[in-house]
This record gives C-alpha cells, sequence and structure tokens, in this order.
C-alpha cells in the first residue's frame, strides 16, 4: 500500500481551484465563469494551508488516468461541452438566485501518500502556485512523478433572507440545446389552453426562491397537476435515453441527496448550474430528508430542460416499497393530500437509468458490482420500465457494498444483495478496461472515501445527514482529461 504507483495505476495530478469571495455581487455559475483569488483571498489560502490537523479535514483528490484516450463527444446521451450564450445567461441567471448564500470557501493545499487509503493524515509540502491559484509549469511537469497531491474546496454557506430578482425570464427563444436545435418548451396552459403543458422555468424559479428562504412549509410551490406532468415529460425523457449512459467528460458526479433540499442548491452554488456544468447523480433522491418532494421536482425539471447534460441514476431508495418505509410515501400523502403523486414519481422511478460510464474508464453506478454480471450488455438489456427485484443484477447494482475485510462475495448485512472485496474490483476493472469505479450507497465522513488502491471510491452528497451524522458532502469533477477532484460542503446546522 506505501508503494509508488506505477505506470498503469492513477498517476498524481494537482491543480488550485479558486473561489470568487462569496460577498461579490455578480455571482456567475459554472466554473469557467468563476473569478480568481485576490492577494487577500490567495494569502488566506496559503496560510490556512499549514493548519490542517483540526477535527475534520478538508479535502480534495486531483487523479488522472495515465495515457487515456480523449472521450467522444458525439454519444447520444454524453454532456456536450460548448455552450451557447443563451446558455450562459441562464447560468449567470440562476447564480443570482443562488448568490443570497454566504460562502466562506477554504483553498488548502496538502499532500498524501497513496500508502494511506483513505486516511490522509500524511505530512504535507505543498507545491508552489502563484497568486492566481494555479501551479507553475516547474509543478505541472514533475505531477506525474508524485505522490497524489490532495487539494480541498469547502463550502459554508450562511443563509440570508434572499432578494431575489424574477430567475430565469426566458422566451422559447431562449431555450436552445448545445446542439443548436430547440428544446421542447412547456409553458403553462395560458397561451394555448393545454391542459397538458407546464411552465418548467417557473417551477425552477419558485423552487429555488422557496429553497432559499429555508422556511419549510407543508404547502409544496408545485401545484399536483404540474408534479403528474412533469413526471410524465420525465418518464418520456427517460425511456428515450439507454439503460446503460455512455458518457464523455467533463461531468459533476453526485451522491446520495435525500431529501436535504437546500444542501442540493448549495451543490449549484458550489458547482454551477446546469447547463454550465454537466451534471450525474447518483440516485437516492428521496427518503429521510423533509423535502425529497422539491429535490425530485427540480432534479426532473433540469433533466426535462437539459436532457443531454443532466443525468440521472438510479438508488435503492427509489423503489416504491423502500419509499413506503423510509418516508417519501408519507411526505407525499402529507403534502400533497394525494398518493396519486407517490404512484407518479413512482413510475419514474422504474424508468431512470442504471449505471453510466465516463470516456469508458469511469463505471458509475449507485451501489455496487453484482456476482451475475459478465457482460456490460446485460444492463442495456433490462427492460423499462421495472421495479427493483429482490435478487439479481439490478438489485445487486443498487444494493451491493465493497468490504475491505473480504477478496470475494458474501452475503450483505443489510439483508439484500452481496459484499464484494478486493479481488472482484480488480477482475472487474482489469476485463472492462475501468481504471475507476465511482459509486454512493454509503455515508462516509469526509464526502467521500476510497477503497482498493483508489480503483474505488464512494461519494456521498448530504453533509450533516439526517441531522445526525457530522458528515461533509462531497461533489467529483472529473474534467476533459479524466482528471478528477473533489469539492466539499461543510455540515450546515
Amino acid at each position: 500500500m506505501g508503494n509508488s504507483p506505477s505506470k498503469n495505476e492513477l498517476n498524481a495530478a494537482i491543480t488550485t481551484n479558486s473561489h470568487a469571495n462569496s460577498n461579490s455581487s455578480n455571482g456567475v455559475a459554472g466554473d469557467e465563469l468563476n473569478g480568481e483569488l485576490d492577494e487577500k483571498s490567495a494569502a488566506a489560502a496559503t496560510s490556512l494551508s499549514t493548519n490542517l490537523n483540526h477535527k475534520h479535514k478538508q479535502r480534495s483528490h486531483n487523479i488522472n488516468v495515465n495515457a487515456l484516450p480523449q472521450p467522444t463527444k458525439t454519444s447520444r446521451s454524453s454532456p456536450l461541452t460548448g455552450v451557447s450564450p443563451y446558455d450562459l445567461e441562464i447560468s449567470a441567471q440562476m447564480a443570482r438566485c443562488l448568490s443570497n448564500f454566504t460562502n466562506n470557501s477554504d483553498d488548502l493545499l496538502f499532500s498524501s501518500s497513496l500508502g494511506s487509503e483513505c486516511s490522509l493524515s500524511s505530512s504535507t509540502t505543498p507545491p508552489t502556485s502563484n497568486a492566481t491559484g494555479k501551479v507553475s509549469q516547474e509543478n505541472q511537469s514533475r505531477m506525474s512523478l508524485d505522490p497524489i497531491f490532495e487539494i480541498s474546496q469547502e463550502s459554508t454557506p450562511t443563509p440570508a433572507t434572499p432578494t431575489l430578482p424574477t430567475a430565469f425570464p426566458l422566451k422559447e427563444e431562449h431555450l436552445i440545446s448545445k446542439r443548436g436545435r430547440k428544446e421542447s418548451t412547456l409553458s403553462s396552459g395560458s397561451s394555448q389552453g393545454d391542459p397538458l403543458d407546464v411552465d418548467i422555468d417557473e417551477v425552477i424559479n419558485n423552487l429555488i426562491e422557496a429553497g432559499l428562504s429555508r422556511s419549510f412549509s407543508k404547502k409544496i410551490c408545485v401545484s399536483n397537476h404540474d408534479m403528474k406532468i412533469i413526471c410524465a415529460k420525465a418518464r418520456e425523457v427517460f425511456l428515450s435515453q439507454p439503460t446503460l449512459l455512455e458518457l464523455a467528460a467533463p461531468v459533476k458526479i453526485v451522491g446520495d441527496i435525500h431529501g436535504q433540499f437546500y444542501d442540493l442548491l448549495r451543490i449549484f452554488k458550489l458547482c454551477g448550474s446546469p447547463p454550465s456544468s454537466n451534471f450525474l447523480f447518483l440516485g437516492d433522491y428521496v427518503d429521510r430528508g423533509k423535502q425529497s418532494l422539491e429535490t425530485m421536482i427540480l432534479l426532473l425539471c433540469f433533466k426535462i430542460k437539459y436532457p443531454e447534460n443532466f443525468f440521472l441514476l438510479r438508488g435503492n431508495h427509489e423503489c416504491a416499497n423502500i419509499t413506503k418505509q423510509y418516508g417519501f410515501y408519507d411526505e407525499c400523502k402529507r403534502r400533497t393530500s394525494s398518493s396519486k403523486i407517490w404512484k407518479a414519481f413512482v413510475d419514474v422511478f422504474n424508468t431512470l437509468p442504471i449505471a453510466a460510464t465516463i470516456g469508458n474508464k469511469i463505471f458509475c453506478v449507485h451501489g455496487g458490482l453484482s456476482p451475475h454480471l459478465t457482460n456490460l450488455a446485460q444492463i442495456n438489456s433490462i427492460q423499462r420500465p421495472t421495479d427493483v427485484p429482490e435478487s439479481g443484477i439490478l438489485s445487486d447494482l443498487l444494493w451491493s457494498d465493497p468490504d475491505a475485510d473480504i477478496l470475494a462475495w458474501k452475503e450483505n448485512d443489510r439483508g439484500v444483495s452481496y459484499c464484494f472485496g478486493k479481488r472482484v474490483i480488480n477482475k472487474f476493472c482489469k476485463h472492462f478496461q475501468f481504471d475507476l469505479i465511482v459509486r454512493a450507497h454509503m455515508v462516509v465522513e469526509d464526502g467521500y472515501e476510497f477503497f482498493n488502491n483508489r480503483k474505488l471510491v464512494t461519494v456521498f452528497s448530504a453533509p450533516n445527514y439526517c441531522g445526525e451524522f457530522d458528515n461533509y458532502g462531497a461533489v467529483m469533477s472529473v474534467d476533459k482529461g479524466l482528471m478528477c477532484s473533489f469539492d466539499l460542503l461543510k455540515p450546515d446546522k
């Protein structure tokens, strides 16, 4: 474990991501629109890099896969990279909505040996960087020989009373996809009188405004009629795309949300909003948290609006039986006075894709692997819509877990599916030529946790989970070169 990585293993890399001052009034979304640190902020970041022995080390790995081919961008379900001026305008308007956060961001630089797979307490020797946070050419040239460097970004928003402009005041001509074609505009039926229409932009506006206020209301700001139409439209989109998505980088990977709607907005604030950032969510959007409805509706609206840039996988909680046990069914009945709304969402769950690949080198799934999976075509052969069976490939992909104490397979203590060990991971990656498995499904203290010499990583994106765990949330970013980094959200109590 303490040996230096070979050429075939993940090589070291580092980037320094700058956060603009949270009190800035510009609030522009998207990584490509972020400002640079001023001299005071850069000095503060340098000072913070020397003080890492606090209770929770905020951290972020940047890892790269050696000699990877450039991923294609032509797949029907792949995120596209070009952004139109209209899309940038949309992102800027959403950022202004989200700019009511007070974001106390720190940039910490430190290094860690591959020998400490999940424990990152090795001594720190940060590389030299300039005032803008960019690594010097000398450091860039030596990165492939160094141990993995780590960099942390954290978001600690202090809620403020929002003073929202009219968000997303878009007309039909603004809805231009990145391929240059118009996307379907679901306008409310005022002009055409069509009862099957809903104004997606208005729904997004209302949800964001309600979420930023942080004042929970039993009455949701979306009508039952609109929720049913959104579910129906989302089902059409999901069924038009494969069960196994083949995506190209760049993309942001998000783990469990579990109805923590305010933290979902924090993620968009930290990582940029669609379509300026492409997203892949790994499932478990509902249950346990008190705002599963808002969470699910906003995600579906973004999927409808940006079908080629926004992707949602199925988690084990996107299932009728589980939602009846862990809260979503009760929330639907309590807040909508109708079990039919719950049924509409279950119908959507049954159409969600199951897994995704990124650049043919990263395999993404909610739970883990299956002893029955010998060919990836088996995933695409899963017929949708479908419920989650008690056993089989689909059940395993949503329920299984890695276990450091075993080499092969054993029954899962959850009572469903299996646990799998290092030998299984190594065999799977070698057989399908993957360099990394990304999954969710488990609470981890730092928001992410590596396993088996960084062949697998767990990503969990709900900070202060259920108000009981003092955990961080994490979002994994994969850039065009398949370099991976992690953005962190502090527990917000």
